[in-house]
């Protein structure tokens, strides 16, 4: 109770440990990966991580990739859903800050704008913002899910605790979901060439179906 007393009547102190404790975690996943792997492999995921916050990269694209050259599924599974954990963190403490940042700041703002007329499209996300949350940190595109997750949530009016939890959520359904169905298409192209050809061919044909899909349901909203 007194370290809480201490916290409240020094918000200098609070805005700074809100500063670096995200950055602090990062330094913490970065010193863990760099003991555990070999050199290259370091460098690998690393980059992958930096890759994966910058877009056009998503999770879909760089955990295969990672599982693919070598890093072992559930390591680059937890390393790129700890980034949407650690961007959670600094984006919900820290959302007026980052808004201030000259380049961040200005795509945070065409972002919100975006955001503002997904939400009023998906009138459901209003009533499921918890589930939606979820779904929208988890499924595969461009950028970290942690900073998308947050905004949209903001815009929602999520207390900041239910949309941290969901964030984790999503990114632990959606990051280490995406690592398994990569094991799984290398366990079959080890196997057969043609049975895992035929099995990677299918996923692009239900991804392009879901994607004409949704390109169909924005025409019916804006004809």
């Amino acid at each position: 109770m007194e370290y809480v007393k201490i916290l409240k009547s020094n918000p200098f102190l609070v805005r700074t440990l809100k500063l670096t404790l995200p950055f602090a975690l990062v330094a913490t996943e970065v010193t863990f990966l760099y003991f555990f792997l070999d050199y290259p492999s370091f460098l690998l995921v690393i980059g992958l991580m930096v890759a994966y916050i910058l877009p056009p990269a998503g999770k879909e694209t760089v955990i295969p990739a990672g599982i693919f050259l070598g890093i072992p599924w559930w390591l680059m599974a937890l390393s790129i859903m700890m980034i949407d954990i650690e961007t959670a963190l600094f984006m919900g403490w820290n959302f007026d800050l980052a808004l201030k940042i000259p380049v961040l700041g200005r795509i945070m703002e065409s972002f919100i704008e975006k955001a503002g007329v997904f939400i009023k499209e998906q009138p459901w996300l209003k009533k499921l913002y918890f589930t939606g949350i979820v779904v929208l940190v988890m499924m595969p595109v461009t950028g970290s899910g942690g900073i998308r997750g947050t905004i949209i949530g903001n815009l929602l009016g999520m207390q900041k605790i239910p949309l941290f939890l969901a964030i984790v959520s999503g990114a632990f359904i959606g990051c280490f979901g995406i690592a398994l169905a990569a094991v799984f298409l290398q366990e079959l192209f080890i196997q057969s060439i043609l049975l895992g050809t035929a099995a990677f061919v299918g996923i692009i044909i239900i991804t392009l179906i879901g994607w004409f899909y949704w390109k169909a349901y924005r025409k019916r909203i804006h004809p």
